[in-house]
């Protein structure tokens, strides 16, 4: 009996392990999401649209905002064919390192009215009077006061980079234009009244304090101190030079404009200003592609996703009719 009941124990236990086994074997792993081949399709061709959308919407071709422009036309803005409005340039003979600006801040606009105007002209000329009309443009800039800072030329065109008085920029670009046939045309303003009469109260802060500092160099009692002085008398004498060039500079920019002419003749190609390469240069430009990139998608989508939404609730709409009508 004892043997029997063993006998059928072992026989259970076999069962429930056969059992088992096969439950395993029954078993499936959980299944994972894959996203069809239709719907990634669906995704891509949503971001090539919103691409080109917002390519388009970049280039205006949406007639997006045009503040910008009116911007550049409104008093006070600089345009790309005009100075900056609101400022009379004025030709002010330059102050000397000695000279200070008098007046207060508030009651009205200060005594110099210091504007840094420049040009760019690009100007197509008849065949076969590129020589001749180069030496006239050379003639314009000398009969103005001014001088030729720069000039090249090969294969019928060339370009110059004239300075001449501020006071004589508009009739020198009146007689430049009268070359030929005005091309491309951008003139520019930008006001440094501001920085001038910054630099000049530095200026004068900077000469008090080399005032006071030969006064102590000239009571020190002892070496340490002489040293001590001479060191802040050195810095200051520095920024001193320093603020006199700034100023220099400034008096150049502003009495002096400054006009870019391209001369080619008519059939000529014109240059194209070949960029050279550069490790970082690429980086800068791959960077700049696709930050391009991606605000191209963004703004694609703006004008998509409405769309979108439209055209899923009309889907909608019409798969209920579909749907009542069945029934």
């Amino acid at each position: 009996m004892a043997t029997t009941i063993e006998y059928l124990n072992a026989v259970h236990g076999d069962l429930l392990d056969a059992a088992r086994r096969e439950a395993r074997a029954g078993r499936r792993p959980p299944a994972r999401w894959v996203p069809s081949t239709g719907l990634v399709a669906a995704v891509v061709g949503v971001l090539v649209a919103a691409g080109l959308i917002g390519l388009i919407a970049r280039s205006d071709g949406f007639g997006s905002d045009d503040a910008d422009q009116r911007a550049a036309g409104r008093p006070g803005g600089t345009g790309a064919t005009g100075a900056t409005a609101g400022v009379r340039p004025e030709t002010v003979p330059g102050l000397g390192d000695d000279q200070t600006i008098h007046g207060n801040a508030g009651q009205g606009p200060p005594p110099v009215s210091r504007v840094i105007r420049s040009a760019e002209l690009s100007v197509v000329i008849p065949r076969d009077a590129f020589d001749e009309r180069f030496g006239e443009a050379v003639d314009v800039a000398e009969e103005q006061g001014g001088f030729i800072a720069d000039s090249r030329s090969r294969n019928r065109s060339g370009s110059l980079t004239l300075r001449v008085p501020a006071a004589n920029f508009d009739q020198t670009l009146h007689a430049l234009r009268a070359l030929g046939t005005v091309e491309v045309e951008s003139v520019h303003g930008e006001d440094v009244t501001a920085d001038y009469v910054d630099l000049h109260a530095n200026l004068r802060i900077a000469r008090a304090r080399r005032e006071v500092l030969l006064g102590l160099m000239a009571d020190a009692v002892s070496i340490e101190q002489t040293i001590r002085v001479q060191n802040a008398l050195d810095e200051t004498q520095l920024r001193i030079e320093q603020l006199q060039g700034q100023l220099r500079l400034l008096d150049d920019r502003t009495s002096l404009a400054t006009i870019g002419l391209r001369l080619r003749e008519q059939g000529v190609e014109p240059e194209s200003q070949v960029e050279k390469a550069s490790i970082p240069n690429a980086f800068e430009r791959a960077a700049a592609g696709f930050v391009g990139v991606i605000a191209a998608i963004v703004i694609g989508l703006g004008y998509l996703i409405p769309i979108l939404l439209l055209g899923l609730a009309a889907w909608f709409v019409v798969s209920r009719l579909r749907r009542r009508r069945g029934v």
